[in-house]
């Protein structure tokens, strides 16, 4: 195989970065932390062509307040997000995803962007969005539209991102009253390299009773998913060890890991799946309740 050959466009505006896919059609790349896109090179699976980049627009690059919420550019790196107070402070679990990606180099040039439009079942961010309730805004040649991230992964790989789209922002509605989140991780390699299994919960109290709950899980099925089974049976409750293992339980059960994984065995993610969820609830109650 030769060496892959690309031409490198260099747009102004998002509205240039969107012609230039519609113009160029398949055979042109958004690229802006590469992290994605350049395994896919090296891998042989794209082989020429056009990369867009998209690092230079001011406009993918917005972390900020919004109507109560948060706006986060798709060009934001992963370590903005691990190391913003606000963040943290807000929506600990998006910066505990953040954080957990693999080296510093690796977090320096991701983006929340590249996690997302990818619909990779393993991406980390897409758990802690989920229990966020996050909604993605895409820019296509015409219009921009949004839509729940729930409703924005259709399937392994597959995204509701249209063929002439761009991922511009994240946004995470305002936090509820009281609300504490927590994001848990366990990799193959002791923390470099892919999850074997991901939970994230975001958990609101009301005098040590669970007032709502949003659990979810990654890289345990298709695509990372909401466990609606152990939202329910939380609410109402006081989150003792009974109540957490019997969360565990459900959300190992919702797991639809695929065979022939050289991470883990199906069983060995289920298996992991309970305790991830139960330290994931207890301290999204924790610090729901301002303990921790």
């Amino acid at each position: 195989m030769g060496e892959p050959k690309f031409e490198y466009l260099v747009p102004y505006s998002i509205e240039e970065a969107v012609a230039f896919r519609g113009k160029y059609g398949n055979a042109a790349q958004f690229i802006s932390g590469g992290t994605e896109i350049v395994p896919m090179i090296t891998r042989g699976k794209i082989q020429q062509g056009f990369l867009i980049e998209l690092t230079a627009l001011a406009d993918l690059a917005v972390l900020e307040r919004h109507d109560g919420g948060l706006r986060i550019g798709a060009a934001v790196p992963l370590s903005r997000l691990a190391q913003s107070t606000l963040v943290r402070e807000r929506w600990s679990a998006l910066a505990e995803a953040s954080a957990s990606i693999r080296e510093p180099q690796v977090r320096n040039r991701g983006t929340i962007g590249g996690n997302v439009a990818h619909g990779v079942p393993s991406a980390d961010l897409v758990p802690a969005l989920l229990a966020f309730g996050a909604r993605v805004k895409v820019q296509g040649p015409k219009a921009e539209r949004e839509m729940d991230l729930e409703k924005f992964l259709l399937g392994p790989y597959r995204t509701a991102l249209e063929a002439d789209e761009l991922v511009v922002e994240i946004l995470l509605p305002e936090p509820e009253q009281a609300l504490g989140s927590a994001f848990f991780k366990l990799t193959k390699f002791g923390g470099s390299g892919l999850s074997v299994a991901t939970v994230a919960a975001a958990v609101s109290t009301r005098d040590g009773v669970v007032a709502s709950a949003r659990i979810t899980f990654g890289s345990a099925g298709p695509i990372p998913c909401r466990v609606p089974a152990a939202e329910e049976f939380l609410k109402g409750k006081r989150p003792g060890d009974e109540v957490l293992a019997q969360v565990g339980a459900l959300v190992s059960a919702a797991a639809e890991p695929r065979e022939g994984s050289i991470r883990a065995s199906p069983m060995h993610r289920r298996r992991v799946l309970k305790p991830l969820a139960e330290r994931a609830v207890a301290l999204a109650v924790r610090r729901s309740s301002g303990q921790f």
